[in-house]
């Protein structure tokens, strides 16, 4: 099974000291208040998808944000997902709708 998750905010279970200072190190952001995780930097992204995969014992994507509407979609439903260098990573890409909407110019 696949967990999508959204990268301005996702809960994780609770987890040891040393591997939440990890995921800070790595680029997450937690606020206190939601309790939920979000991330801060996309530097070591392949390292948080790594280490949140292990945590939940699944293989975790990330949705993307379309830059034209700027609703979040899954890589799943796109046309040219086997092109794509970026899939199922937490960038910004353009949703299938908008795909649509500029061929129809």
């Amino acid at each position: 099974m696949t967990i999508v998750l959204n990268a301005k905010g996702f809960k994780l279970p609770r987890m040891d000291r040393e591997k939440f200072l990890d995921l800070m190190h790595f680029g997450l952001d937690y606020d206190r208040n939601s309790m939920l995780f979000s991330i801060k930097s996309y530097n070591s992204i392949e390292k948080i998808i790594e280490v949140v995969s292990g945590t939940l014992g699944e293989e975790v994507v990330f949705l993307q944000n379309c830059i034209r509407c700027g609703k979040a979609f899954p890589c799943k439903g796109c046309s040219y997902i086997e092109l794509c260098t970026t899939k199922n990573l937490p960038f910004s890409c353009v949703c299938p709708p908008c795909l649509r909407a500029q061929k129809e110019f």
